[in-house]
């Protein structure tokens, strides 16, 4: 929900848009079902937007050195769900999602591309998901009170060379999908949303995200 609010923000911003670029940087761990659902998902490959169509590509295909707001981190293109919802929410062609990784993890998501085959056996998955079930126990209350996850967009028209770039900063990411979730489906029970499909910016508007507590919006400029 961020992402796509974010995404139509910067449609917004910049109408003539032929590219969008989004990322993020959740702080705070993962649950152990979020991981178990990424370890599903390894061999998969990634994907993207070009010129309306989507279309699969190598696991972290390409990289970009981008400033979440905490500093400049090397991020990779993920197969986000933004790679089909913003072009709904803004009809930009071309749309690539990237999360920061450190240099052994961009290689280890490279190979996995060379492995597919092994990943999808499912002895693998199974050993994989109970190590997951053993290790990994996900944020605790202290870090879901004090976590923060960071957004950013960056849109850019071929017509004009224009560019533009918007950030948020929002409570940590599973503290803040309760919040989301819940004021999304009382909106919806209160008659506010148009009827069929919809994504988040469709059915709430970019602003939603900013209705939210604990959420800030900046625009590249903004003091």
């Amino acid at each position: 929900m961020p992402t796509d609010c974010l995404a139509a923000h910067l449609a917004q911003r910049l109408p003539d848009a032929t590219h969008l670029a989004l990322g993020f940087e959740p702080h705070g761990g993962i649950s152990p079902g979020t991981a178990a659902t990424a370890v599903g998902q390894l061999g998969d490959g990634g994907a993207v937007r070009r010129d309306g169509r989507l279309l699969s590509v190598p696991p972290a295909h390409r990289q970009r050195r981008i400033d979440f707001g905490t500093g400049t981190r090397t991020a990779v293109t993920f197969p986000w769900g933004d790679v089909a919802t913003a072009f709904r929410s803004t009809g930009i062609p071309n749309v690539e999602v990237y999360i920061p990784m450190p240099s052994a993890a961009r290689r280890a998501l490279r190979a996995s591309g060379h492995l597919a085959p092994l990943f999808d056996a499912a002895p693998v998955r199974d050993t994989l998901r109970s190590l997951i079930t053993r290790f990994v126990d996900g944020p605790d209350a202290d870090e879901r009170a004090t976590g923060r996850a960071h957004i950013w967009g960056e849109v850019s028209s071929d017509a004009t060379g224009e560019t533009a770039v918007s950030r948020l900063v929002t409570p940590e990411t599973y503290a803040f999908t309760v919040d989301a979730a819940t004021t999304a489906a009382e909106r919806t029970l209160d008659g506010d949303t148009p009827p069929g499909y919809q994504t988040p910016a469709t059915a709430f508007g970019a602003d939603f995200v900013t209705d939210l507590d604990g959420v800030t919006r900046t625009d590249d400029g903004d003091a």
